[in-house]
C-alpha cells in the first residue's frame, strides 16, 4: 500500500489538529472526511474555497455544501461543531496525493496504531489479512462472508484479489458498519453488509444462508456472551463452548454457515490450541469430524497493542473424508520493525502459501525454513488433542539472520530506551510529588479543616440499570459489566434501535457518569467519556451521577481504594453471587476534600498511574527482546560476555 508523500508530517498534523477530541470519535470524523472529499469534489472545492478566510466551518456549511443522497456517512457529524478549516485542508492534501481509497487506508492503520489493543477491535493489520486471504484462497464467482467484519478490510482485500465475488458481511456495532461501508465504497467494491449483536452465537441458527468462503477475526476474550449456559440454548455441532469465552463458539458458528465444501479461515488466540475442559472435548469432536484442514501459529507482535501470539485455523464443511490435518508453525517469520511491530516479508508469505498449495495438492510439505506436520487424531490422542503446531512439527527452523537478529535487537533497544526516558519522567514526577508533599497530623477520626465525610448518595444520584433486549440492527451502545475492564468501558457491546433507546432516556449515559457492578464482580467500575455519550446503562450496573462539587475524576479513583472494596465485600448480599442495591451503595462513606484538593489528588494518582503504565511497557518491551535474542544465543550467533553477574 502506498503512503501520502511526507507520510510523517502529514501524520503529525494529524495528530496536532486533534486538540480534544476523544480518539474513536475523532477517527471517526477524519475518516468520514476523507470519504466525502473523495466522494464530492465539487462540493469539497466550495468548501475549501469559502472557509479559506475562517478559522473554522461549521459543519451545517459542510453538509450544505455537500451532494445529497449516499455523499455523506452517518458518523461522527455533529451538526453544532465546527471543523478546523486545517483539518479540512489537510483532508484535501491526503486525497489529492493519494486518491481516496488509499488515503482512507493508510489513515485506518495509523488510527489502528495509535490506538494500540483497541484498535485491533475494528481493524486487522495487513500481514494478517494476507495470511488470512492465502489461507482461504477464495475464488471467483463465489460468495464470501465474514460474520464479525470490523472495518472490512479482509473482505476488501479478498474481493480485489479474486474480482467477481460477492462480499457478504455483518458487524458488531454501528460505527464499525459504517467505516466498513465507506472503505468497500471508496475502493469500489460492491458488498451487502449488516449488523449483527454477539447474541447471535447463543440463538439457534435461523438463517438458510450458506457460503463457500467465511473469513472471519473474532474479539477474544469475550465473556458471558450467552445469557444462559450454552449447553441449554441450542444444539452445537461438537459440543457446547464455555460462558467464560466465545472462541469455540465463533468457530462453530463459522462451520454452521460454511456451505457443503466450503473453506473458512479464522483467527485465534494460541489458548484455543490447548485449553483443557469444554475447549478439549470440542477440539477432540472437531478432528474427529475432519472439519480443520490446517493451523497456523503466527509470531508474535503482529497485531496493535499486544505482544500474543495468534494462530489461524483453516476449516472445512463436512462432509470432508479428509481425517489428517497441517499444523504450520510460522511463529519464526518475520522481521522488528519500528516500535516493536512485527512485519511479514514477500518470502514469509510465500513459504506459508507454499506449504499449504503442496498440502492441498496431495503432497506432504517439507518446506526448508517453515517447520510443518501433518497428524491424526491417534496422534493427538496422547496429548489431550493440543494442537499447537511446535509440538509436532520439523523441518529446519527459519534460521535468524544476523542482519535480521541485529535489526529486531536494536529496534527493542531503541524502544527501551524511549521507554525509559518516558518512565524517568514518571518517576520524577512522583518523587517531586512524594518529596513536596506536606505530612500534617490531626487528632484520629478528624479531617483538615473544609474536608467533610459524606455518603455516597449524598455525592450523586445512584440509578440501577434496566433490563434491555438487545436488537439485531441497534444502532445505540449498550454498557455491560463484561464492558468494565481497568477503569475503562471497552469490549464487544450489545445495542438497541433509536425508538427503544428514547424509551429509556432515564437510563442513558452522559460524560461525567460513573458505572459500577452492583452483582457478580462487585467494585469493578468505569467514568464514562465522551467516547460513550448517550449510551444507556445495561442490567447488572449501577450509574452514578455526581452533584456539583464532586468531581468525577477524584470520585471515581475514590472508588478504586482498597478500602472501598473492602467495604463493598463486606456490604453486598449473598455468598455465591455477591450483589449490591443502590440503597446500600448510598451509604457509602467518601471523604470529600474541597474541589481544588480534589483536582490535586486526581493529579497525583494519574502521576502515580503514568509510572505504572511507563513500567509495565518497559517489562512487556523487556520480554519481547528477550524472546528476539533466545534464537540468537540458542544457535551461537550471538556471544555474551563471560562475566555476567551470577
Amino acid at each position: 500500500m502506498r503512503e501520502p508523500s511526507a507520510t510523517a508530517d502529514l501524520w503529525r498534523t494529524v495528530e496536532r489538529l486533534r486538540g480534544t477530541y476523544d480518539i474513536v470519535r475523532y477517527r471517526d470524523l477524519v475518516l468520514s472526511l476523507v470519504y466525502t472529499r473523495a466522494q464530492d469534489q465539487d462540493g469539497w472545492s466550495s468548501i475549501l474555497a469559502a472557509g479559506r478566510s475562517k478559522a473554522a466551518i461549521p459543519m451545517t456549511s459542510i453538509v450544505d455544501k455537500l451532494a445529497t443522497g449516499d455523499t455523506l456517512p452517518p458518523i461522527a457529524f455533529n451538526m453544532n461543531a465546527k471543523i478546523r478549516t486545517e483539518l479540512v485542508e489537510f483532508v484535501d492534501d491526503a486525497v489529492r496525493a493519494l486518491g481516496g481509497a488509499e488515503a482512507f487506508q493508510a489513515l485506518l492503520d495509523r488510527f489502528a496504531t495509535l490506538e494500540g489493543q483497541r484498535g485491533g477491535e475494528f481493524y486487522t493489520p495487513p500481514s494478517v489479512v494476507r495470511i488470512l486471504v492465502d489461507a482461504l484462497n477464495a475464488e471467483a464467482p463465489g460468495d464470501i462472508y465474514d460474520p464479525c467484519c470490523g472495518s472490512g478490510e479482509i473482505l476488501l482485500s479478498a474481493a480485489l484479489r479474486a474480482p467477481g465475488l460477492t462480499v457478504h458481511g455483518d458487524a458488531l456495532n454501528a460505527e464499525a458498519l459504517v467505516l466498513a461501508k465507506m472503505n468497500m465504497t471508496l475502493h469500489g467494491v460492491d458488498a451487502r453488509l449488516g449488523t449483527q449483536s454477539i447474541d447471535v452465537l447463543s440463538r439457534p441458527d435461523q438463517h438458510s444462508s450458506s457460503y463457500p468462503y467465511i473469513v472471519a477475526n473474532p474479539p477474544f476474550g469475550t465473556r458471558d456472551w450467552s445469557r444462559r449456559d450454552p449447553e441449554l440454548v441450542k444444539s452445537w455441532l461438537y459440543g457446547p463452548p464455555p460462558r467464560r469465552n466465545a472462541e469455540f463458539a465463533w468457530l462453530q458458528f463459522v462451520l454452521e454457515r460454511l456451505a457443503p465444501g466450503g473453506r473458512a479461515a479464522v483467527v485465534m488466540p494460541v489458548g484455543t490450541l490447548f485449553r483443557g475442559g469444554r475447549e478439549r472435548v470440542i477440539r477432540q469432536a472437531m478432528v474427529a469430524g475432519g472439519c480443520i484442514e490446517s493451523v497456523i501459529a503466527l509470531p508474535s507482535m503482529l497485531f496493535y497493542g499486544t505482544a500474543i501470539g495468534t494462530t489461524i485455523w483453516v476449516l472445512r464443511a463436512a462432509p470432508n473424508p479428509r481425517q489428517d490435518l497441517l499444523l504450520v508453525d510460522a511463529t519464526r517469520l518475520g522481521q522488528l520493525s519500528q516500535r516493536a511491530r512485527r512485519k511479514l516479508s514477500e518470502e514469509d508469505h510465500q513459504a506459508i502459501r507454499e506449504v499449504l498449495a503442496d498440502w492441498r495438492a496431495g503432497v506432504t510439505p517439507a518446506h526448508k525454513t517453515l517447520p510443518t506436520a501433518v497428524v491424526t487424531a491417534e496422534d493427538l490422542s496422547g496429548s489431550d488433542y493440543d494442537l499447537t503446531p511446535s509440538k509436532y512439527a520439523i523441518g529446519e527452523p527459519a534460521a535468524a539472520g544476523t542482519g535480521d537478529g541485529r535489526q529486531g535487537v536494536e529496534t527493542l533497544l531503541r524502544e527501551l530506551v524511549r521507554l525509559h526516558e518516558q518512565a524517568a519522567k514518571a518517576d520524577m514526577t512522583v518523587d517531586q510529588v512524594i518529596g513536596r508533599a506536606q505530612i500534617r497530623e490531626f487528632p484520629i477520626g478528624e479531617l483538615p479543616p473544609g474536608w467533610r465525610e459524606v455518603s455516597l448518595a449524598d455525592l450523586g444520584e445512584l440509578t440501577s440499570g434496566p433490563f434491555i433486549r438487545a436488537s439485531d440492527d441497534g444502532t445505540v451502545g449498550i454498557v455491560k459489566p463484561r464492558n468494565l475492564e481497568g477503569g475503562c468501558i471497552s469490549g464487544t457491546y450489545d445495542r438497541i434501535d433509536e425508538d427503544t433507546a428514547g424509551k429509556l432516556d432515564n437510563y442513558r449515559l452522559a460524560e461525567g457518569d460513573i458505572v459500577c457492578t452492583r452483582t457478580g464482580g462487585i467494585g469493578r467500575h468505569a467514568l464514562v467519556t465522551s467516547a460513550h455519550q448517550g449510551w444507556v446503562c445495561g442490567t447488572g450496573l449501577i450509574r452514578i451521577r455526581p452533584r456539583e462539587g464532586a468531581d468525577p475524576r477524584y470520585l471515581s479513583d475514590y472508588l478504586s481504594s482498597p478500602s472501598v472494596r473492602d467495604w463493598l465485600i463486606r456490604h453486598s448480599a449473598g455468598s455465591v453471587l455477591p450483589s449490591i442495591n443502590t440503597r446500600v451503595l448510598g451509604t457509602l462513606p467518601v471523604v470529600l476534600p474541597p474541589a481544588e484538593a480534589q483536582e490535586t489528588i486526581g493529579r497525583v494518582l494519574e502521576a502515580f498511574s503514568d509510572k505504572i503504565t511507563a513500567h509495565d511497557e518497559i517489562a512487556r518491551t523487556t520480554a519481547a527482546l528477550r524472546d528476539v535474542l533466545f534464537p540468537l544465543l540458542t544457535s551461537g550467533r550471538v556471544i555474551p560476555p563471560s562475566d555476567v553477574p551470577k
